[in-house]
């Protein structure tokens, strides 16, 4: 029995394009660790080691009011003996 080439094409289309798609997506996922990794090479030829530090320090502010969400972290409750302690002290 032959097949029309119709049927020819979509059998190959169903046998294929799943491996074909899974290629594709593994080479474009591999490209773009490549050029991220190009582009922290290069971001960190560019700056001079003086602003590195000063970078890093303010991400790291900017981080940690992101944690904060702009508020003040809550000083933790004084321990009831750490508070009795002191009662007797005065």
């Amino acid at each position: 029995m032959r097949q029309s080439v119709g049927q020819r094409l979509a059998h190959l289309a169903d046998e294929w394009g799943p491996r074909l798609r899974r290629a594709v997506e593994e080479g474009v996922s591999q490209a773009r660790e490549r050029l991220d990794r190009l582009n922290c090479s290069l971001a960190d030829k560019a700056l001079p080691e003086d602003r590195k530090t000063r970078i890093g320090r303010l991400e790291l502010e900017r981080k940690a009011k992101l944690a904060g969400q702009g508020k003040r972290a809550k000083k933790a409750p004084k321990s009831p003996a750490k508070a009795g302690a002191r009662k007797q002290k005065a």
